[in-house]
């Protein structure tokens, strides 16, 4: 992929987004196009930057991120959804995927795990050359 991989971040917590964003600015080919701290911004922002990649809380202010998870597929299927949240994995991965997440990451495992969990959901592998 030659352009970078656009990524949105939604999350009610302002201390986590900068930190999030700051962390994705360091990576190579990846470009946080928005951030959103409620739902109605970021379902503005979804149709106004059609990122690639959402990372989304499974809390953002009121709503659940399993009930935002739907809405965000039916809108603009074509982007990948990331949860990055501070729950324990079981069961919200679970019901994550079922909902129509695309990834689950802790966010206690972001630094680890995120950029090749973007990377392998956005990115195709190369075809085998032999």
């Amino acid at each position: 992929m030659n352009s970078p991989i656009r990524i949105l971040l939604v999350d009610d917590s302002p201390y986590f987004l900068a930190a999030a964003r700051d962390f994705l600015l360091l990576q190579e080919n990846f470009n946080v196009v928005g951030v959103a701290g409620e739902p109605q911004g970021m379902l503005a922002q979804i149709r106004a930057i059609a990122p690639d990649v959402i990372l989304l809380d499974l809390n953002v202010g009121e709503r659940s991120g399993l009930e935002l998870i739907p809405l965000i597929k039916i809108n603009a299927p074509g982007i990948k959804i990331i949860i990055l949240t501070v729950m324990e994995e079981e069961p919200y991965r679970a019901a994550a995927l079922q909902a129509g997440a695309d990834a689950f990451v802790r966010k206690t495992e972001m630094s680890r795990k995120l950029i090749s969990v973007i990377t392998d959901l956005v990115i195709p592998p190369a075809d085998d050359i032999s």
